[in-house]
């Protein structure tokens, strides 16, 4: 029997077997074959053996197209998962050419970059030719042929079609698993885990089950073939595990249908076992091909009733009218419909239109999708029709209670703030805010710092002729003014101490320039007590003192809380105003020079002071003005 194949422009011409010859050896060499075949051993067969450890060799007879001459056409065989597979061509002088691939080598040792196993072939112009094609299977899955011849070009067309369609099928499916990823990490609810997984399994299977697509071998794993013979029996596993308890799940059919469900356990259970058997077989006995295509008849004996056990169940409940049950039978019909055209071609020996499987599980997964969805919609209704029942017969003495904790609130913002108010007039807002937070402030010491003094000139003797009402009077104006400047200058009261006024400047918050600001500050107050005099007939004689240097300050009291500053800078200050002069500012050397780039300073020479020795002190002028 010959075989003509006349190949049009743009289609490929399917290929039936002339001749088949069986050698379970696997050792037979071209040579063998030819005498074989003038011996006449070859024998009209089929190109699909299904599973047998036996190599085969194929003979076809082509007949090329007469144009254009010695044309170059691709040998499709139709599959990807034989470990070995040789093509066999006339070499135009007499001999013959072959060239071997097989699932056992890395993706780039294939003669074409293509999914299957694909050859190119030259066939003389109006000349009949005789290709041998020699196959095995030394794993798990059977022999299945399904030869046609190309033009390359067609073939590349209709590769890269199925390859935009399956980019597509991953992108959707990526999308939707990872919605429902952060669905399920955000609300815990299985059932977004199980269609994660499920989804998982499904494309993994799509893409990697007996042989599939193979695209994934091309892009993730090229130079993984153990791998990438392992998933296709590694997607059987998953995908008859996480889609059944997915399913089961949301169509409830544990409780529905428990008889039904323990069946399904038990044939997932066992395709479970077989298949993992399978793997470890695969890569731990590779030399146990006969045993392993026996376990995978099994297997497949075993998953054969699985979904359609499920489909049955899901039926039933549908009928019975539950709305889940439709979503998935609504899903689940074009899978079934396109499974059933698949095995209709592969009995006929077409190939199979795997892409009616990769748009029906991509429809599925999509009408899930909407299943949950609509799931979570109901779910949400009730619930929100619960929430609403509870609140109706709550809401009167919600509404009492709001009121009451309103009122409440108010009354203790209202004592907070002014707590908080007194509090900011007594200590720093730093330590006032620490104080509120913890309970306590911590001392500090702060390195660099200056302490202003002042007091008034002969206060005991105007004193005890003023009324003691008066008197109380004008220290309060004057120290109300004190206070607006200290404030405006930056710098913090301490303390009053009878007619004697205390501030500082850097601390609690540290500030480069604490020295300036205590200098502006007693200007200013000596600005102001001069401008009083003049309307006033109260005369006041203000002296102001200030040293810088290290303190230590921090808050003491249990009930009275007082902020206050230790050390020798404020002995020594204080030693300043008692040694100064009326309306004057006194400083030490050390404040001259950290002031002395803005304020212009009289150095008086070595003054006595109480308890310290003599001490160069300096009369602050006024401001520097720019030259």
């Amino acid at each position: 029997m010959w075989l003509v194949a006349a190949m049009p422009c743009a289609t490929a011409q399917q290929l039936s077997v002339a001749m088949l010859l069986e050698d379970p050896s696997g050792a037979m060499t071209l040579a063998q074959v030819l005498d074989a075949e003038r011996a006449g051993r070859f024998k009209p067969g089929s190109t699909n053996v299904g599973m047998s450890t036996s190599a085969y060799w194929m003979r076809f007879t082509v007949q090329a197209p007469t144009q254009p001459p010695g044309a170059v056409l691709w040998f499709d065989t139709g599959n990807r998962t034989l470990q070995e597979i040789t093509l066999y061509q006339p070499d135009g002088h007499g001999g013959w050419r072959a060239i071997a691939t097989g699932s056992q080598q890395p993706y780039m040792q294939r003669p074409l970059p293509t999914d299957q196993f694909v050859f190119p072939v030259t066939l003389q112009a109006g000349a009949e030719t005789v290709l041998y094609l020699r196959v095995r299977s030394t794993a798990y899955m059977g022999i299945v042929v399904q030869p046609r011849l190309w033009e390359p070009q067609a073939y590349r067309d209709r590769m890269e079609w199925e390859r935009t369609g399956w980019q597509i099928y991953l992108g959707m499916a990526a999308s939707l698993a990872g919605f429902y990823l952060m669905l399920w990490l955000y609300l815990r609810e299985i059932d977004h885990l199980l269609y994660v997984l499920s989804l998982a399994s499904i494309v993994f299977a799509t893409c990697s089950a007996l042989g599939g697509y193979g695209a994934a071998y091309a892009l993730y794993w090229p130079d993984a073939p153990r791998f990438e013979q392992s998933v296709w029996v590694g997607a059987i596993l998953a995908a008859g595990l996480f889609p059944v308890l997915f399913i089961t799940r949301l169509a409830d059919l544990w409780r529905r249908l428990p008889r039904l469900n323990l069946t399904l356990r038990w044939l997932v259970v066992v395709n479970t076992v077989v298949a993992s058997a399978i793997l470890l077989m695969f890569w731990l006995a590779p030399g146990s091909a006969a045993l392993q295509q026996q376990l995978f008849i099994v297997g497949w004996l075993v998953w054969q009733p699985i979904f359609p056990l499920v489909l049955g169940g899901v039926v039933y409940v549908a009928w019975k009218g539950d709305r889940m049950s439709r979503f998935i039978l609504v899903a689940y019909l074009p899978a079934v419909a396109a499974s059933v055209w698949t095995s209709v071609e592969n009995v006929q020996g077409v190939p199979p239109t795997l892409s009616l499987l990769m748009w029906a599980a991509a429809f599925e997964l999509l009408v899930m999708a909407l299943a949950l969805a609509d799931r979570f919609h109901c779910e949400r209704l009730d619930t929100f029709a619960a929430r609403q029942a509870m609140l109706h017969n709550l809401q009167q003495s919600e509404q009492e209670l709001e009121r009451m904790v309103m009122q409440r609130t108010l009354e203790l913002n209202a004592e907070q703030k002014r707590t908080k108010e007194l509090l900011y007039n007594i200590l720093p807002v730093e330590l006032a805010e620490e104080l509120s937070a913890t309970g306590k402030a911590q001392p500090a010491r702060h390195e660099s710092a200056t302490v202003l003094f002042t007091d008034f000139a002969g206060f005991t003797a105007v004193a005890s002729t003023m009324p003691a009402d008066r008197m109380i009077a004008e220290l309060n104006e004057i120290f109300a003014a004190f206070d607006d400047i200290a404030d405006a200058c930056g710098i913090e009261k301490i303390k009053t101490i009878g007619d004697a006024y205390m501030a500082a400047a850097g601390l609690p918050k540290p500030c480069p320039d604490h020295a300036q600001r205590c200098v502006r500050a007693g200007m200013k107050m000596i600005a102001y007590v001069e401008q009083r005099n003049r309307d006033h007939p109260f005369k006041w004689t203000l002296r102001v003192g200030i040293h810088s240097g290290p303190v230590v300050a921090g808050v003491v009291g249990k009930r009275k809380y007082a902020f206050d500053i230790w050390g020798d800078t404020v002995n020594i200050a204080s030693r300043m105003e008692s040694a100064g002069a009326g309306m004057k500012v006194n400083v030490s050397a050390y404040t001259s020079d950290l002031a002395g780039g803005e304020f212009e300073c009289e150095y008086r020479g070595k003054v006595a002071a109480k308890g310290k020795g003599d001490i160069d002190m300096y009369f602050v002028v006024g401001e520097r003005t720019g030259t």
